[in-house]
């Protein structure tokens, strides 16, 4: 299955953010619970969050990464990639 990397800049107000983090990272472990996660992980300075997961098609990707409440509530700027592993290119 295709991988996609989501990358999460919070902009939001820092209450708003803080507010917003359980659920977020309930959102990650429901994903690691179906399989799909492959990393995740938050920048050094807490400024945001990276991962990596399967979905079918970036119409199902978007689906799925919008889940996050951060993208949501308008609390960060967010980017969605199609990621290609060189883990198993000599």
């Amino acid at each position: 299955m295709p991988l996609w990397l989501r990358t999460l800049i919070l902009t939001g107000p820092l209450e708003q953010v803080e507010a917003a983090r359980d659920e977020h990272l309930r959102h990650l472990a429901d994903l690691r619970a179906e399989g799909r996660l492959r990393v995740a992980g938050r920048w050094s300075q807490g400024e945001g969050y990276l991962d990596v997961f399967e979905a079918l098609d970036r119409l199902a990707a978007e689906e799925l990464a919008r889940k996050s409440p951060f993208i949501r509530e308008g609390l960060c700027a967010w980017t969605l990639r199609d990621w290609q592993s060189l883990d198993n290119e000599p």
